[in-house]
């Protein structure tokens, strides 16, 4: 057991807050004397406490050190999920039903513009909101990534915590 999941487990089944060097003694103690009633209570608060879900972030792009960079700022808060192409976003978004997706535009085969506008056409997933993030910066490309379907557009080089503001104004309208 993870020191993390001790300390939840010790939180909840015995009420206590401990740190590790305590815990050992506290359930040889404390464990013989809790009916197996009040221990099932403490279980269920835990299982509770872990099924809350964060929100899941798609990443669709085909540069290492951008997938990388994205998932170094957004990872403590979302649980993130990575395609590095367009057909393979298609299939994530399908199975995986993730709450926002940022899409780089120029990818080899199906570009963001494509997928977007595949995404639009299914009731399952034509309301997941989409960050175009581009090095494709006029505003043409902009305009036309609005009518394709996207929800915003940031310009690379970007800023991590740019891109975390939209997300979280995204998800707020959500």
């Amino acid at each position: 057991m993870s020191s993390n999941a001790k300390k939840i487990y010790y939180k909840h089944v015995l009420n206590q807050e401990v740190d590790d060097d305590k815990a050992i003694d506290i359930v040889k103690k404390e464990k013989k004397k809790l009916s197996l009633k009040k221990q099932i209570e403490g279980l269920k608060k835990i299982k509770k406490e872990f099924s809350k879900t964060r929100p899941k972030i798609l990443i669709v792009d085909d540069e290492p050190h951008i997938i990388n960079l994205i998932k170094l700022s957004l990872q403590d808060e979302y649980d993130i999920i990575v395609a590095n192409s367009g057909n393979e976003a298609i299939h994530m978004v399908e199975d995986e039903r993730p709450d926002l997706v940022t899409m780089d535009i120029m990818m080899p085969g199906m570009s963001g513009f494509e997928v977007v506008e595949e995404m639009r056409k299914f009731e399952s997933t034509k309301d997941i909101p989409v960050i175009f993030l581009s090095a494709k910066d006029t505003l043409k490309d902009m305009q036309i990534g609005m009518e394709k379907g996207g929800d915003d557009y940031i310009t690379k080089p970007f800023e991590p915590e740019e891109l975390s503001k939209r997300i979280k104004e995204h998800l707020k309208r959500k």
